[in-house]
């Protein structure tokens, strides 16, 4: 079972992490969005709607390139320059079990330094929560 709370408040820790994070979202491996957490003030650039199917569409995609994983391993995160921010996915597996995959959805004002953030600060984060992810 999904814990919504717990989940609302591990996006709101990383969206803590750095000032250039503009927006974390949770996604399923179904490409549902779980939860989300938007910096605040921000003006989204995309209503509710558009981040649903955004997220579909991310998950879909992340979800094709697992079956290279044998040979060029398991993606650790994907990033998406565009001409007004950045997108990062991220996705979170920590079992064999695949109903418990999850992506983590962010995104970066385009003056980030955001292959930091994600290495340094994103990451470990997710490594300290992993039991949750099992």
């Amino acid at each position: 079972m999904v814990d919504e709370q717990y989940f609302a408040s591990f996006c709101h820790q990383i969206l803590n992490e750095h000032p250039s994070i503009r927006f974390v979202g949770l996604a399923d491996r179904q490409g549902h969005l779980i939860t989300t957490a938007y910096r605040k003030n921000l003006v989204p650039l995309m209503d509710s709607k558009d981040t649903e199917k955004y997220t579909f569409q991310t998950v879909i995609r992340a979800s094709m390139r697992e079956v290279f994983e044998d040979k060029i391993g398991k993606q650790r995160y994907a990033v998406g320059l565009y001409e007004k921010l950045i997108r990062a996915t991220i996705p979170i597996a920590f079992s064999s079990n695949k109903n418990r995959k999850f992506y983590l959805l962010m995104s970066f004002d385009l003056d980030s330094d955001y292959g930091h953030i994600i290495e340094r600060k994103i990451l470990p984060i997710i490594k300290e929560h992993k039991e949750y992810f099992m």
